[in-house]
């Protein structure tokens, strides 16, 4: 009886703590928000780089770090329950869900033009850097336009 009264109580700690760290939605569109923030920053500061004389391999390779580290993430970000019925502001569109196979083809067009430049980054090609990072913003631009409320 008492290794059964041990287990029961060791089995409800686990479901007590697997619940406790369960994210709620609304820490889910947080957590997502500063993730694409720090893609954006990530994005300005290569593109600010690109824009100098003297272009900085290092900083641009801190760049497309964030961001190849990002893309692969991305579509987990975005799981059932975390768009605008959770009560949180997010601009997030309905679309994502309802159309999720194509919402899922722009995250692995954008996941492609990242690799493609932090492997340019990697290399230290500025070339193939200068190549690149349009393919990334025309990723990120896509998507948006499809599955991103504008901003009020």
């Amino acid at each position: 009886m008492k290794r059964l009264v041990l287990a029961a109580a060791a089995a409800a700690a686990i479901v007590t703590t697997a619940v406790a760290q369960t994210p709620s939605p609304a820490d889910r569109i947080r957590e997502r928000q500063a993730h694409y923030k720090q893609m954006g920053g990530a994005m300005k500061g290569i593109s600010e780089q690109l824009r100098s004389s003297t272009p900085s391999i290092p900083a641009i390779r801190q760049g497309s770090r964030v961001i190849v580290t990002f893309a692969p993430q991305l579509l987990r970000w975005f799981p059932h329950g975390t768009g605008p019925e959770a009560g949180v502001r997010t601009r997030a569109l309905p679309a994502i869900w309802a159309d999720n196979q194509n919402f899922r083809r722009a995250g692995a067009v954008l996941l492609v033009a990242a690799r493609a430049l932090d492997g340019a980054a990697q290399r230290g090609d500025i070339a193939a850097i200068r190549a690149a990072v349009p393919q990334v913003a025309r990723a990120c631009s896509n998507c948006h336009d499809s599955y991103r409320a504008p901003e009020h």
